[in-house]
């Protein structure tokens, strides 16, 4: 058998200090790659010009100067089969993307790269298989300014306004018997910028609707949001004067670049395995977190009984001084997880502070007898800086976060643009070991429209994510409220959802995140990779997009399968249990 790589990632040279670049936190494309679990390998660029012959799609992120010996391997590659994906940078190689740099409107004292600057891609190409999940103009932040001259226009750039411009946003060329795709927006530091927002310093700007006060001298969450209050929201069928943020702005565009490589591996037909976001199969999940706030015991009682009723275990946010022991453990013995709500409410240095937040996580791990919490959710959405919390989250030992999300009725949805799970970055672009898992709405009835539910659910749906659900104890006691609660959790299940609570998607996610692909090659009779994992995944599904399959193995024993459609391409999916510190070998025979 022949070893090939189907997927090489080249992070390309970062310009110097002090030069503009087309690009931020380019590394960043390796958290979207291992999330969606995808068989790839890290390409080290002063290896690229060795490596390029043995793989079958190139997938770079940045711009930079290329050798001729470099330029001339990658157009033999284009030209004999391969197939290119540039993202933020055209690296002098125009004819074969298809594209010119564009310079800046005024030449003055400037270094680096024409920026695109803010603005929002707009499909041309509504049928093409990359951007037919993309429904709106979607948000960006930077990347690089470029005309469409030689290849095929599929977006082009608005700018921050929505106006239109000569600048392309995705551009297909064809070269040989290979293709390109290039795109000119900068996609990781977007996703980043969207997710992340802006470090909070200062009330943020309203909605203009009035629907959204946030500068309310309250800092929180969604003070930092960078979204658009018109062009990122959008309104609910039959409730006048609403809306709300419909679209994961930041999933979208890491679905671009999985289209985009689903499309070029189908077009050059190169198999490529992942290992799927869920156990059996799931297409989404949900999750359910509910906030004790002020601690009234018949109200959590009540909760209990309605989630109960629900049949879902969920992730209780407790606040000091919490409950009784007694009800605490209550909580616990009907299958629910026993979270931190970080209570930072009184506008001041002392409440804002890491030892304050050490203080309730020891007095809570006391009223856990001795359970250490987890996961946190901050009280009111507050939070002050930029990465400094997650920090004293890392430091403390709790592993997965659940502040983002909205405080207004007018900014509910997907305001930091996702629905994952995922590692943020300091401003450095270090990676901090806290999973984020932002939520996307408050009580339904109190906060939001009942409606706004199947939009939510729709959206978590398409895109694969984790529709994060908010309930507090002390709203339960409404007729309309349990309503809407045991509807949401009923449509979610409808949709083959499952409810899971914080600990158990924090867990999947690490143990998945810790495994390799090692040993991709190829034959006449079919494809073979090594698939080596450190911690055990029960239930686990393999996707294998390939050309064609009359039977899936693992291990040397045949594996059930069945034809799924994922990121809008056709897989087939066999699932197994992966042994803890396993190598298991798959293939696909033809």
């Amino acid at each position: 058998m022949k070893k090939m790589t189907p997927l090489g990632f080249c992070l390309l040279p970062e310009k110097s200090r002090h030069t503009g670049r087309s690009v931020v936190y380019p590394h960043y494309m390796r958290e979207i790659l291992s999330h969606a679990g995808i068989c790839y390998e890290t390409i080290p660029f002063e290896n690229l010009l060795k490596k390029i012959s043995s793989l079958r799609i190139l997938l770079t992120v940045g711009e930079t100067d290329l050798s001729e010996k470099l330029k001339t391997a990658l157009t033999n590659f284009i030209n004999s089969g391969g197939a290119w994906i540039s993202i933020g940078g055209a690296c002098g190689m125009s004819d074969l993307l298809g594209v010119d740099v564009l310079p800046p409107s005024y030449q003055g004292w400037s270094r680096g790269v024409s920026s695109i600057g803010e603005g929002y891609l707009r499909k041309i190409d509504h049928a093409h298989p990359v951007l037919q999940h993309v429904n709106l103009p979607l948000h960006f932040f930077g990347g690089i300014a470029v005309k469409n001259t030689r290849g095929k226009l599929l977006a082009d750039a608005l700018d921050v306004h929505q106006r239109k411009t000569p600048r392309a946003a995705l551009v297909e060329s064809r070269k040989g018997k290979g293709r390109c795709l290039f795109i000119a927006p900068d996609v990781t530091g977007s996703i980043v910028r969207i997710q992340q927002g802006l470090a909070v310093t200062r009330d943020g700007v309203p909605a203009p609707d009035g629907t959204a006060p946030v500068n309310e001298m309250a800092l929180k969450c969604d003070d930092s949001i960078v979204l658009d209050w018109i062009f990122d929201r959008r309104g609910i069928k039959g409730v006048k004067g609403y809306k709300a943020f419909l679209d994961p702005v930041a999933d979208l565009w890491r679905e671009i670049v999985l289209r985009s490589i689903f499309y070029l591996a189908q077009k050059q037909k190169s198999p490529l395995p992942l290992l799927w976001l869920y156990p059996r199969n799931k297409p989404a999940l949900a999750h359910m977190s509910n906030d004790t706030d002020v601690n009234v015991p018949e109200r959590a009682e009540r909760l209990i009984q309605v989630l109960g009723k629900a049949g879902v275990h969920s992730t209780w946010c407790v606040i000091l001084p919490g409950y009784e022991k007694k009800l605490a453990r209550k909580i616990r013995e009907s299958g629910h997880e026993l979270g931190m709500h970080f209570d930072a409410l009184e506008d001041n240095e002392i409440s804002w502070s890491e030892p304050a937040f050490k203080r309730q996580y020891k007095g809570l791990t006391r009223l856990f007898r001795g359970q250490k919490p987890l996961s946190n959710k901050n009280h009111y959405t507050i939070w002050k800086g930029d990465t400094e919390f997650y920090e004293w989250c890392a430091r403390a030992g709790i592993q997965l976060d659940q502040s983002k999300g909205p405080s207004k009725t007018g900014d509910v949805g997907f305001l930091f643009g996702t629905c994952h799970p995922y590692f943020p970055l300091d401003p450095r672009g270090s990676r901090i070991d806290v999973l984020e898992l932002p939520f996307l709405t408050q009580d339904l009835v109190i906060t939001a429209p009942c409606e706004l539910a199947d939009y939510l659910l729709e959206s978590s749906l398409k895109c694969h994510g984790v529709a994060h659900f908010l309930f507090h104890p002390h709203h339960i006691m409404g007729e309309e409220v349990e309503k809407a609660l045991l509807e949401t959790v009923k449509k979610a299940k409808d949709q083959g959802m499952e409810w899971w609570t914080a600990s158990e998607i924090n867990a999947w996610e690490r143990s998945r995140r810790n495994v390799s692909w090692k040993d991709f090659s190829i034959s006449p009779k079919g494809f073979k990779v090594s698939l080596k994992t450190e911690c055990a995944l029960k239930d686990a599904t393999i996707l294998w997009l390939a050309p064609d399959s009359s039977g899936l193995k693992i291990n040397g024993e045949t594996a059930k399968s069945e034809l799924v459609k994922r990121w809008g391409f056709p897989f087939f999916a066999m699932t197994s249990n992966l042994p803890k510190s396993g190598s298991n070998i798959l293939e696909c025979i033809l």
